[in-house]
């Protein structure tokens, strides 16, 4: 049977790759930071620091899995980008990928992001065309992950898929981030400041990002991989989506704020290994996506006002 150990499984595209995995035949061992967990029919849930390199030995040792998700990093909004803290990660994903190799691992897919790329001067991003020239510490460092996992797992002949996560929303995300701030701030009647909109991003739905990460361990498709959608829009266009759907007093000030010094113009990405090669498409459209989007985060408003 097939046995999948998945980290960053209550993170926000962890919890949505579970019943998934379960779905398409895995036994599904969940790796959270969180003692009490969401609970999900079929998966069996583990409680450990992944920093700590001992307990990542014994569940490695006491599972014996054939398939690893990598999933979990440091993601705090607003800092992770030139965080320490990613420096750790590197080290952690290293261990728990030796020990998951040592007790017979067959298939490894872990989060790779879209901050590996040079951006400068670069719209569609192609893996095996456009280089990878990171400017900050974490896409360093998640390149510098992917260069020796991928050194290791030749030399121990185990597959390795790299997934290279664009820009992605849905329920659950986190609620500073560009799609969740705009929706509160429309369903509160708010003038919600932005800055131009001009910008022009591959957003794509994150049960969609987690049924590709699935799709993909369940493939034989091997080296790095974009999981974006391959279409593109202006953040402006989302907003005003955003807006049409909402219907309320409140506005997008668009040009409100400033572009943050160092942002692309275009950031967008070739998926054709994903579509073409893995035979994968996204399932949501993002006006479905954001309608989803909003339903939860009106749900939770609505919760919150209750009490």
């Amino acid at each position: 049977m097939k046995r999948v150990i998945v980290t960053g499984a209550s993170g926000f595209i962890g919890r949505y790759t579970l019943p998934q995995l379960v779905q398409a035949g895995f036994e599904v061992h969940a790796v959270s930071r969180h003692p009490d967990p969401e609970p999900c029919e079929g998966v069996f849930w583990h409680h450990i620091n992944l920093m700590d390199e001992q307990s990542v030995a014994t569940l490695c040792s006491s599972i014996e899995a054939s398939h690893l998700l990598h999933l979990a990093w440091y993601t705090e909004h607003g800092e992770f980008w030139h965080a320490d803290e990613n420096l750790d990660w590197v080290a952690c994903s290293l261990h728990l990928l030796k020990y998951f190799v040592h007790h017979g691992g067959q298939r490894v897919v872990m989060a790779g992001s879209c901050a590996e790329y040079d951006w400068h001067g670069v719209g569609l991003c192609s893996e095996e065309q456009t280089p990878c020239n990171p400017a900050t510490l974490y896409g360093v460092s998640k390149h510098a992950l992917h260069q020796v996992a991928a050194a290791y797992c030749s030399n121990h002949q185990v597959e390795l898929v790299w997934g290279r996560v664009f820009f992605l929303y849905g329920p659950g995300e986190t609620g500073s981030r560009f799609v969740p701030a705009v929706i509160n701030g429309l369903l509160q009647q708010e003038i919600v400041p932005c800055s131009s909109g001009q910008q022009v991003r591959d957003f794509m739905h994150v049960a969609d990002v987690a049924e590709a990460f699935v799709a993909l361990l369940a493939s034989e498709v091997c080296g790095a991989v974009n999981v974006a959608s391959g279409e593109s829009c202006r953040l402006r266009e989302i907003g005003e989506e955003m807006m049409r759907q909402i219907r309320g007093r409140g506005v997008v000030e668009f040009g409100a704020l400033l572009d943050r010094q160092g942002d692309p113009a275009v950031l967008t990405a070739d998926a054709t290994r994903l579509c073409d090669e893995l035979g994968w498409r996204p399932t949501y459209s993002l006006e479905q996506g954001l309608a989803e989007t909003i339903a939860w985060w009106k749900q939770r408003q609505e919760k919150y006002d209750a009490n």
